[in-house]
């Protein structure tokens, strides 16, 4: 971490790149990467403070560094940023690099649109309040069995085959959640209000059109959203239930209790992969030195660098990550493994998307490193239906094909949960003066709409705030339909690699080497995969998958 950081050696920075003079295109593009430079450089200070508050929620000194990043740098950077963007800009040899950073170019013209000085205060302000609400979840744990256990840790009893245990698991973690839902009502109510005036500043009517632009979605429109929302209710849903009701017969249960979601439907006892997070580390290290000598030396990388955190344990943040240190273009992975089965797989996925931003490293411009999260989680869901094909160092093949059987499963399950909360967002900021009470509602429709036939009965409260749950909702808003266009890419890839790996895995490779440096569509068809989520893409993947599902079950 650098220490000597401060807001006047930061603004000295931009200030000496804004004074330059830069009389053609060669010193043109000389400033673009120097500026280029300097923003790696904030960027990976910025993400190793945040991976140090992240890591240990509990420690003081690390949430008042990144606290004082935010509050004092990130303004600097956000108002000394749109000076350069104008200056790039005006410049009359633009037109000369625009076959080189044309992409990057659009992005700047749509950030110069938006910007406005009076919403500095309000995205500092933003990034405080996100803060405060990592604090309010890292701080959650129960107690059971005589021991403290955080949130993930006790996901490892939801997994159990004793129906009375997954039952006292899920409640006890239920009510641990109700606690604070006012606490987190309050805090959604507060970004939310920040957000909608931020969208009005820009000149925007609404946050959704504001949004859109300032996730530079190029490609597609809210309204593709909502087709695709209704893709997922007639194409994916009846698979959803069709699953479910076939593991209700299997547990001898009418229907399925929240509780009975992540159980073996054989009452077989959960699966314990690993012990730690050392032992998940040198277990997938094997996996990747058989699938590919590329993969492998990545990970390589990240095990002898200490760039994976993997163990869950108190006063951690909640969840997984993986964040990048640009200057030194390595990547780091952040996770909560408590031994679980789920656990492989967001070692996989998180190991996707850093093998994504070793792919990058060639990739001159700190612009083209950030990545539209449409394609970036292509990168770490391929990565899970790929390596996950063989899991031999962690099972046998009895305990393999449940794995695959129950991740499958999870593909399926993610499509109408991403549509919910998709859905969700865009309700509540067509309704910008909505109370708590009105979130409550919109919620519980959207549950009908997307209803699975899981049995709700008496336990309405906790169905109400199950959104809560969901950290997107509170820091990164309108950031997940990305999952389930990725997911659509993802399983494309899977397809292709079944009929040829070795050639399916290089063009992957290849595809994620260009960054952002392409639009989306050429991104993905540089991958060998269709920028589609129509239903003609849809309907055979779902297939596929099912058939899968009935080979393993």
């Amino acid at each position: 971490m650098n220490r000597q950081l401060t807001a006047e050696t930061t603004k000295t920075q931009f200030t000496q790149l804004h004074q330059r003079n830069i009389p053609n295109t060669e010193n043109l593009r000389k400033w673009i990467l120097e500026w280029s430079e300097l923003s790696s450089a904030l960027a990976e200070e910025s993400a190793r403070r945040y991976v140090a508050m992240t890591c240990d929620t509990k420690d003081k000194p690390a949430a008042e560094a990144y606290e004082f990043f935010v509050s004092n740098i990130e303004p600097i950077i956000l108002e000394e940023t749109e000076k350069l963007q104008k200056k790039l800009i005006r410049h009359e040899n633009l037109i000369d690099l625009e076959n080189e950073f044309g992409n990057w170019f659009k992005a700047v013209r749509t950030d110069l649109e938006l910007f406005k000085e009076e919403n500095i205060s309000l995205e500092t302000e933003l990034n405080l309040e996100i803060q405060k609400y990592q604090k309010i979840t890292g701080a959650m744990s129960v107690q059971y069995k005589g021991e403290t256990k955080t949130m993930q840790q006790m996901g490892v009893f939801l997994e159990s085959s004793n129906r009375t245990e997954r039952e006292e698991a899920w409640k006890l973690l239920t009510a641990r959640r109700l606690q604070d839902a006012e606490a987190l009502d309050a805090a959604f109510d507060k970004l939310f209000s920040l957000r909608i005036q931020i969208a009005k500043n820009s000149g925007h009517e609404n946050y959704l059109s504001y949004i859109f632009k300032a996730k530079h979605r190029f490609d597609y429109t809210p309204q593709d959203c909502k087709n695709f929302h209704e893709s997922i209710e007639k194409i994916i849903l009846p698979l959803y239930k069709e699953i479910l009701n076939s593991n209700a017969k299997k547990l001898g249960l009418p229907k399925l209790r929240p509780w009975d979601l992540d159980c073996d439907p054989y009452k077989l006892p959960a699966l314990k992969p690993f012990k730690n997070g050392a032992e998940l580390i040198s277990k997938c290290k094997n996996l990747f030195n058989r699938l590919n000598p590329q993969w492998a030396e990545w990970f390589g990388v990240l095990e002898k660098e200490n760039l994976i955190d993997a163990d869950s344990r108190l006063g951690k943040a909640p969840g997984g990550y993986q964040i990048t240190f640009d200057k030194s273009r390595i990547p780091f992975i952040f996770m909560n493994a408590a031994g679980t089965d789920r656990d492989i797989y967001t070692l996989l996925h998180e190991s996707g998307h850093a093998f994504h931003q070793f792919a990058m490293q060639g990739q001159e411009l700190f612009a083209f490193r950030d990545v539209p999260s449409e394609f970036a989680e292509v990168a770490s869901m391929s990565m899970e239906l790929l390596a996950a094909a063989d899991l031999s160092d962690f099972y046998e093949p009895a305990d393999f094909r449940r794995s695959r059987a129950y991740a499958l499963q999870d593909i399926i399950s993610l499509f109408p949960w991403v549509a919910i909360i998709d859905a969700f967002q865009h309700e509540l900021y067509a309704r910008p003066n909505h109370a708590a009470k009105d979130r409550k509602e919109i919620w519980l429709a959207l549950q009908e709409r997307f209803d699975s036939g899981v049995d709700w009965s008496g336990l309405e409260e906790a169905r109400s705030y199950l959104w809560q749950k969901q950290l997107h909702l509170f820091e990164v808003p309108f950031y997940y339909i990305e999952y389930g266009i990725a997911q659509l890419g993802a399983l494309q890839v899977y397809a292709n690699a079944k009929k040829d790996p070795k050639l399916t895995v290089q063009k992957l490779i290849e595809a994620e080497k260009l960054g952002s440096s392409k639009p989306l569509p050429e991104l993905f068809a540089a991958a060998g995969i269709k920028f589609d989520f129509s239903p003609k893409t849809i309907e055979p993947l779902a297939e596929m998958i099912l058939d899968e599902i009935r080979h393993n079950s």
